[in-house]
């Protein structure tokens, strides 16, 4: 479902130091800004989605904590782990927009959100007596742990699991399965972080700007694809809820939905406060491809949003709106893919 770009990356050097220059083919590139926009979108984009994803993620593990606390086990705490569930959820769906640095070369994103989870082994493990470890954790396949794994402990299948039906080993398991996202999604956000040694911030931006800006557009197209064919397509034609992603939260809408956002975030710059984006720069060239861009994206949201159903019902009771979703979300890859990618590729070097 990924798909992969395999346009010739062509190296030229640079020796000016004037914001204006032309590249081989003539076309105008503006230096300064090509590097303020990837200097925004590590630090306004990558860096403040990874943190917000480590806070959020580190509040879940908090409150699985606290509801396996004997004075904490109630329904409360565990609508507190649900609702925190959702909150890092939602982070970690926007990031899907740049699978690229260490998420990708470190096998973090399959680690942490690999579908579908097997939850016989997870009942096997719930089980058996093998002691939770880190290393145990660390060591398990990638459909037995992460936010899928968790998901299913505290929602159960149908999503309606009382607080009385998770027992002192599940309890134990999700202890263990909180502190394992807690530990990855810290090293992501470390990852990118500026001030720390061998950060991956100083290798994307000192890197090619043109390479660097095909990264930020397949990875755009990628989730759109990811998304639009397979999330939604593949269980929408099955009629099968069971490929549904986010089953036992009832999620998957709002999933398709922060990944949309996603690549709103990239295209503008802007996570909580905004920078420069690739936007600044299809503006400073072609107005109207900025317009239809920004359209696309307000449309794929819009789209996903007129399904009221949850996803699993809604492939056979809402077929309109998800055939509209499909559409409107391939009509915004296609745009990424071919008229965002050409104007990258033009306007750098």
């Amino acid at each position: 479902m990924k798909k992969l770009f395999l346009n010739t990356i062509l190296l030229a050097s640079l020796s000016i130091f004037s914001a204006c220059d032309d590249n081989e083919g003539g076309t105008q590139v503006d230096v300064e800004l090509n590097t303020q926009i990837l200097e925004d979108f590590s630090a306004h984009v990558a860096q403040a989605t990874y943190n917000d994803l480590k806070i959020k993620a580190s509040a879940l593990h908090d409150n699985i904590v606290a509801l396996s606390l004997p004075a904490g086990n109630n329904s409360d705490n565990l609508q507190a782990c649900r609702n925190s569930w959702k909150a890092s959820r939602a982070a970690w769906e926007q990031t899907e927009s740049f699978l690229f640095g260490p998420v990708s070369t470190d096998f973090v994103d399959p680690q942490i959100d690999t579908w579908p989870v097997d939850f016989h082994v997870l009942e096997n493990i719930i089980k058996n007596d093998d002691e939770l470890s880190n290393e145990f954790i660390d060591n398990l396949q990638f459909g037995e742990k992460g936010f899928h794994a968790i998901e299913y402990l505290i929602f159960g299948e149908n999503g309606e699991k009382l607080v009385s039906e998770i027992s002192s080993r599940e309890l134990e398991f999700l202890v263990a399965l909180g502190a394992n996202l807690k530990k990855l999604t810290t090293e992501l956000a470390d990852n990118w972080n500026p001030a720390n040694a061998n950060n991956y911030h100083d290798v994307f931006i000192e890197s090619n700007q043109r390479e660097a800006f095909s990264q930020m557009v397949n990875a755009m197209a990628e989730i759109c694809g990811e998304v639009g064919n397979g999330k939604i397509k593949d269980v929408y034609e099955a009629k099968d809820a069971s490929l549904e992603e986010s089953p036992f939260s009832k999620n998957s809408i709002t999933d398709f939905t922060n990944n949309m956002r996603g690549v709103q975030n990239v295209y503008l710059g802007k996570y909580t406060t905004d920078g420069k984006g690739l936007e600044d720069l299809v503006r400073k060239y072609n107005l109207q491809l900025d317009s239809q861009i920004k359209v696309k994206i307000a449309a794929a949201i819009a789209a996903l949003n007129t399904i009221t159903d949850p996803f699993g019902k809604a492939i056979t009771t809402q077929p309109i709106q998800v055939q509209n979703a499909i559409n409107a979300i391939s009509d915004l890859s296609e745009i990424l893919e071919n008229d965002l990618y050409v104007l990258v590729q033009q306007h750098s070097i």
